[in-house]
């Protein structure tokens, strides 16, 4: 038998419960599992037994929060499980609970990728380098992202993109190659196609010699 010394509040927002027995932590579980397994501070408990309300208890808990999450915003299947395990949710579970949702089609890595790249290249301006870490991030797998990608903002389209940014920039007082590609580069456009579209829209500007183009990791807004 353990005694429950403590039920500590952990993780980010809290959301966690660390169950401290005989004044050691033991394991984390979500803040919500705590009134359905029943545990105090104080109680003895017999570990195998806890063990087995938890496991008992925890795949429900978990599916209700993935559909809240997923109702809230669309989520990768990586996504999902990395927050629920933030939640205190066991991999195990959180990875049972994401791919019976994959199963039903309420988590889809192809639908996620392709609404994310729609919205950072149409939404934010977004540039190929940053879609492509972002997706890379949210832990799409490559071949997925790559096609997401694809029919989002092909070279072609992300030149034209690069091109709208850089007239507009390019149209402010005090713009220079330097500080026109900056700002798509920041952007997430590649530094080839920033400076190329930054010499292009200063040339049409007249502006074409205020700014020597190697600077474009860096510069003013």
């Amino acid at each position: 038998m353990a005694t429950v010394t403590d039920i500590r509040r952990s993780g980010p927002a809290f959301r966690r419960r660390t169950i401290v027995l005989d004044g050691d932590g033991w394991r984390d579980i979500p803040a919500g599992l705590l009134p359905l397994i029943a545990l105090e501070v104080s109680d003895e408990v017999d570990i195998e037994e806890l063990e087995e309300r938890i496991g008992a208890a925890e795949p429900g808990l978990a599916r209700e929060r993935a559909v809240r999450l997923i109702t809230a915003k669309e989520r990768s299947r990586a996504g999902l499980v990395d927050r629920l395990v933030q939640d205190g949710f066991s991999r195990p579970v959180a990875d049972s609970t994401a791919d019976d949702l994959v199963r039903i089609g309420l988590v889809d890595d192809e639908r996620f990728a392709d609404a994310l790249a729609r919205t950072l290249s149409r939404v934010r301006g977004a540039g190929r380098a940053r879609i492509a870490r972002e997706l890379q991030d949210a832990g799409v797998a490559e071949d997925v992202a790559s096609e997401a990608l694809e029919d989002a903002l092909d070279p072609e389209q992300e030149w034209e993109a690069a091109s709208r940014l850089a007239q507009s920039a390019a149209a402010r007082p005090g713009a220079t190659i330097d500080r026109v590609a900056a700002r798509l580069v920041r952007r997430g456009y590649r530094s080839a196609v920033a400076l190329a579209a930054a010499r292009e829209a200063l040339e049409a500007e007249g502006k074409a010699s205020d700014g020597s183009g190697d600077g474009a990791e860096a510069g003013d807004d």
